[in-house]
């Protein structure tokens, strides 16, 4: 008894660590230039202030970047998705070859390679294809995510034979199959890989950062941070630069949190409608 009291207590003192960092980020940005640089450190803003929200979100331009954001968002997810899902299925029930496991492991050879190494070759071939500085440019070399490929395969090879070779004694065709029955089945399986693929789009930083320089052009992230490291007098008078930038840490983990959220339950039961089939 005592050791699962102990057990608990420390998942508990893990939880609140884990969450300090994301309060400190939340009071100081509700914080003026004093009450941020007080001495002592004060854990809760004694003079709760918006001049910081005020000070990033006056822009106009940060509409355009939220729509640069969700375009980037919603196309990554359906083209990450479809691929995940045709490929693991057309992996898991076509017939066995040979040449099939040899495609299978240099498709998933790409988890050797990380995702830094490959991304000035990737900005080349975009600038030949007259894709740089494009949110199709940004989109197109993320798409193809191997763990979702493999996820999907597993998926579909859980799936019982059985239940397709019934459908099709009783005359279905393969499109009705599709549609009625392995269509369904992936629901589960689609929330969990619309979910990592959306967290992805989301923090990309890097590339998006490398790929869209025209300021009309960038995410919500790349315009974000830009604007809070920017110097000189656009910063009004009381404005702490420190209080800018864990507002825009703020700002960002908005979108994050709202999709978490959301997609909670769904990534639950995708879980376990996994283990059930």
């Amino acid at each position: 008894m005592n050791m699962k009291l102990l057990n608990k207590s420390f998942l508990i003192i893990i939880f609140i660590l884990s969450l300090f960092p994301i309060w400190i980020m939340f009071s100081g940005s509700l914080m003026d230039i004093k009450g941020f640089l007080a001495i002592p450190p004060k854990l809760f803003p004694t003079n709760p202030t918006l001049l910081n929200f005020q000070s990033i979100l006056k822009d106009p331009i940060i509409w355009i970047w939220g729509r640069n954001s969700l375009l980037i968002v919603s196309g990554t997810v359906f083209i990450s998705v479809s691929i995940s899902l045709f490929g693991g299925y057309a992996f898991a029930l076509s017939k066995k070859s040979k040449k099939k496991e040899i495609l299978w492991t240099i498709l998933l050879s790409a988890l050797l390679f990380p995702r830094i190494s490959i991304l000035i070759p990737q900005y080349v071939l975009l600038s030949k294809m007259n894709l740089s500085g494009s949110i199709l440019g940004v989109i197109l070399p993320c798409v193809y995510t191997p763990v979702g490929l493999f996820i999907s395969r597993k998926f579909f090879e859980s799936v019982p034979v059985a239940i397709i070779e019934s459908a099709k004694v009783d005359g279905a065709s393969d499109l009705r199959i599709l549609i009625n029955i392995i269509i369904p089945l992936t629901k589960p399986l689609v929330s969990v890989l619309a979910l990592f693929s959306a967290l992805g789009a989301l923090q990309d930083y890097i590339w998006q950062m490398l790929v869209l320089q025209k300021t009309e052009r960038q995410t919500l992230l790349v315009g974000l941070m830009r604007l809070a490291m920017k110097r000189g007098g656009d910063v009004e008078l009381g404005i702490n630069p420190i209080g800018r930038y864990l507002t825009v840490g703020v700002i960002l983990l908005f979108p994050l949190l709202v999709l978490f959220l959301i997609a909670n339950k769904y990534f639950v039961s995708a879980l376990e409608g996994a283990v059930k089939e």
